[in-house]
């Protein structure tokens, strides 16, 4: 199964109209040059109230797509007190149970028929993510999957099996990668909790060992929300990660959930999400506001500049997060485009080079920062990447 350059959008509410922008009608795309952009994960809920033109373009433009319903929500009782998902049209009438194989089959039916009704490339099999290290769902992981055979037998659809893992948990987790069956074409992996730029370098490795381990088993492997490792994870032979234009490159189980809760009556309005976009010079996302700090030092603003066709014809850099999703969209392919993808130790010697390459530009941003009397941001995730490239590049080294 081709997964193209390995970096896969999750199109959403907020984010889908940039990236149609950056695949339009009436030409290869924006100004005029094609986006390489071979697949696609559109959020489930939103595809069926208000994805069809985004689906109608992602066929017309040759774009693969899987529809992400999310099912791992509906084994906890308060999906159903979020409206998007309990009147999703595939929503179980109450939480699943792996003591009711019956109703966890019926499910499994209903997801799969909707996500064939919106014509998914590949189905996306309804799977798990456990709710803390203790909660083993090995066991209901695979009577989905046994579900999900009887009913996309008849499909010539491929089928990814969607995977969670507790970090605290990965000897649960390589065992039931073990037990996965062969008739898949790939793993979805969901680990949880992981958050890229915070993430120390034994857990880090941890998590692509887990991923090797399934690229060694002969899967197509996808890595839920881990495009901050994106560099690294194809250079270590994983095929693809996925993660939102500038934001939903983490996860937490609970917080997932909690996220979406109603909120009372006396809560103050949640804050927009806006203006968020990904610095590839320094492997990271920011915020606007983070963003106006940098552009207070006009010798970092040669640095930013991006010469990509979503900041190319004289857009003036300090407004760019006006534009943070195309450009996200733009430099994370770009950047995927350019990283080798082998497993091999050549690939991550290449990695490494990049990451001491950022590791040197966060420095020299720190200090113009700080001699500007402005706050750095946040990079010390660069040294815990670039510990585990070079982990990673000597033990494949070592092999060979």
């Amino acid at each position: 199964m081709d997964l193209g350059h390995g970096f896969i959008p999750r199109l959403d509410a907020r984010n889908y109209k940039a990236v149609e922008r950056c695949l339009a009608r009436d030409g290869p795309g924006m100004f005029h040059e094609g986006l390489d952009l071979p697949w696609a994960i559109l959020e489930g809920p939103w595809a069926v109230d208000r994805g069809t033109s985004t689906l109608e373009l992602c066929r017309d433009r040759g774009v693969s797509y899987l529809v992400d319903t999310q099912a791992w929500r509906y084994h906890d009782p308060r999906t159903f007190e979020v409206e998007k998902f309990a009147t999703t049209p595939s929503a179980p009438p109450q939480p699943l149970s792996c003591s009711d194989p019956g109703a966890l089959r019926d499910f499994v039916e209903a997801d799969l028929s909707l996500q064939a009704s919106l014509d998914a490339t590949a189905f996306l099999l309804p799977g798990m993510v456990p709710r803390n290290r203790g909660d083993d769902i090995s066991d209901t992981t695979l009577t989905l999957l046994d579900a999900a055979r009887d009913v996309a037998s008849g499909e010539p659809r491929p089928c990814i099996a969607f995977l969670g893992a507790h970090t605290g948990a990965m000897e649960v987790a390589h065992r039931l990668v073990d037990d996965l069956p062969v008739w898949i074409t790939g793993v979805y992996l969901q680990l949880t909790p992981v958050k890229p730029l915070h993430d120390s370098p034994s857990k880090i490795i941890d998590c692509l060992a887990l991923m090797r381990h399934l690229v060694q088993r002969g899967f197509s492997v996808v890595g839920g929300r881990l495009a901050g490792l994106g560099l690294l994870a194809y250079a270590a032979g994983v095929h693809a990660t996925d993660a939102g234009l500038g934001e939903g490159e983490s996860f937490d189980y609970n917080a997932k959930l909690k996220n979406h809760q109603p909120r009372g009556t006396d809560a103050a309005p949640p804050r927009p999400l806006g203006g968020r976009m990904y610095v590839p010079q320094l492997g990271r996302s920011v915020s606007a506001a983070e963003w106006d700090r940098l552009m207070q030092v006009p010798a970092l603003r040669g640095q930013l500049l991006c010469r990509l066709p979503c900041c190319a014809f004289g857009q003036p850099i300090q407004a760019t997060p006006s534009r943070g999703r195309e450009h996200s969209l733009h430099t994370r392919v770009a950047e995927a485009n350019e990283t080798p993808a082998s497993g091999s130790s050549a690939a991550l010697g290449h990695v490494v080079r990049i990451l001491e390459q950022r590791h040197t530009a966060a420095s020299a941003m720190t200090h113009s920062l700080e001699a500007a009397g402005l706050e750095p941001l946040p990079t010390a995730f660069i040294n815990n990447h670039l510990a585990a490239a070079q982990f990673l590049h000597g033990a494949i080294s070592d092999v060979a």
